[in-house]
């Protein structure tokens, strides 16, 4: 059976009417609820969005990489395969957003530069290109000398490179802002709520006030309580937070923060570079984004320190110095930023998208450091599931229920 495009499939289903009576809580605003909102919007549903700080957490500090390949590892091949059909739906993906919130999405599509700091460091990169290879990736090796033609900046002392020209980055905040703008011109609402999913009579109806109010008036039997949001669907796309919301539901939903510390920097002249940089830096990785504003996005570190949003002087020190040994022109960029986000992440590494177990909750989070990557492929599995549609192609590795449901289970 030959699956409809993504645009096809909404178009058709507003034209049918099919989803028009469907209302649909999302409850969390990065980028995982905020693509979920916009896609259940254009499919013709009723999306109120509920969050207290829309496009906060680790959307806002998120570099906004599309690399399946250079972020491929060994015994990921569920996830390479999902990230690869999402990465290959990020052009039209962004195009319509475009269309939708009048803002340009500045997709850049120049590829990635994977290098290695020292002849250490090359055994790194060459177990990545085996990996690619094996996988039928693209991937060619240079040498360093030839890898400064691509970009000058880059220093002299690489001990070698590849380059994988298929992946991509965006601003994740800009889309962020632009999914805002879409889903209000679809007709979606935005709630500065911390919300939790409400359970009624087995299932859930909404979403409530996560926190209880200091006084509570009497309610009338089988009324809402105040600030509820009735839906007929709700999606729980809370980040890392959503393992906690879940349990409050008696389920499992195994999601954990882990902190990445981001930088920011301004060089002193423009284009410094073109490419996303990756590098392995005496056994440290690091990357380097750059933006079309001139200014150059460095991460990212990943600790285990649970829900820790500090920003830490040796982790700025790190990634520093691996940025000013790959690029030493950036030593004499202004640091414009410093942030932690927390990303929620799975114990296989594969987001959770799906049924939750209990009646009227779907489940999108624990995307890890993929969210951004993932975002088009989730967006329209969540629009499956909470229409009842096929799922899209690898998408069904996100089933939570690999995970069991219950939290006695």
């Amino acid at each position: 059976m030959t699956t409809a495009a993504p645009q096809d499939r909404h178009s058709a289903l507003v034209e049918s009417g099919v989803s028009t009576r469907v209302r649909v809580a999302v409850i969390g605003g990065g980028i995982i609820g905020l693509a979920s909102a916009w896609q259940l919007a254009r499919a013709g549903c009723q999306v109120t969005v509920l969050d207290p700080g829309v496009a906060g957490g680790a959307t806002h500090a998120a570099a906004g990489m599309i690399t399946p390949s250079s972020e491929a590892t060994f015994g990921q091949e569920a996830l390479l395969a999902a990230s690869t059909a999402s990465a290959g739906r990020w052009p039209a993906f962004a195009a319509d957003l475009a269309a939708d919130s009048g803002l340009p999405i500045d997709l850049r599509r120049e590829g990635t530069l994977f290098v290695a700091a020292d002849h250490d460091d090359e055994q790194v990169l060459a177990r990545q290109a085996r990996l690619l290879e094996r996988y039928h990736r693209a991937v060619e090796r240079l040498p360093s000398r030839a890898a400064r033609r691509l970009e000058p900046a880059l220093s002299p002392r690489l001990a070698g490179c590849l380059v994988i020209e298929d992946e991509s980055a965006v601003d994740p905040r800009r889309v962020a802002h632009a999914l805002r703008i879409a889903i209000t011109s679809r007709g979606g609402e935005f709630r500065p709520l911390l919300a939790r999913p409400e359970l009624r009579d087995r299932r859930i109806v909404g979403a409530e006030p996560a926190v209880e109010p200091t006084r509570r008036s009497v309610e009338p039997v089988g009324h809402a309580r105040p600030h509820s949001s009735h839906a007929d669907v709700t999606v729980l796309a809370a980040g890392w937070a959503t393992s906690g919301l879940a349990a409050h539901l008696g389920l499992r939903v195994p999601i954990r923060p882990l902190k990445g510390q981001v930088l920011r920097l301004r060089p002193a002249a423009p284009d410094v570079l073109h490419r996303i940089v990756r590098a392995s830096v005496h056994g440290r990785f690091v990357y380097l984004v750059p933006r079309s504003d001139g200014e150059v996005v460095v991460g990212a570190t990943s600790e285990d320190v649970g829900a820790d949003p500090s920003v830490t002087a040796g982790a700025v020190h790190d990634l520093l110095h691996d940025a000013i040994e790959i690029v030493p022109e950036l030593s004499e960029a202004a640091l414009v930023e410093s942030t932690a986000g927390l990303r929620p992440a799975t114990p296989d590494n594969l987001p959770v998208v799906g049924p939750s177990g209990v009646d009227g909750l779907v489940v999108a989070a624990g995307h890890g450091r993929d969210g951004i990557l993932l975002a088009p492929l989730t967006a329209d599995a969540v629009v499956a599931h909470v229409l009842g549609l096929p799922q899209p192609e690898h998408a069904d590795h996100f089933d939570p229920r690999r995970f069991g449901t219950q939290e006695d289970e």
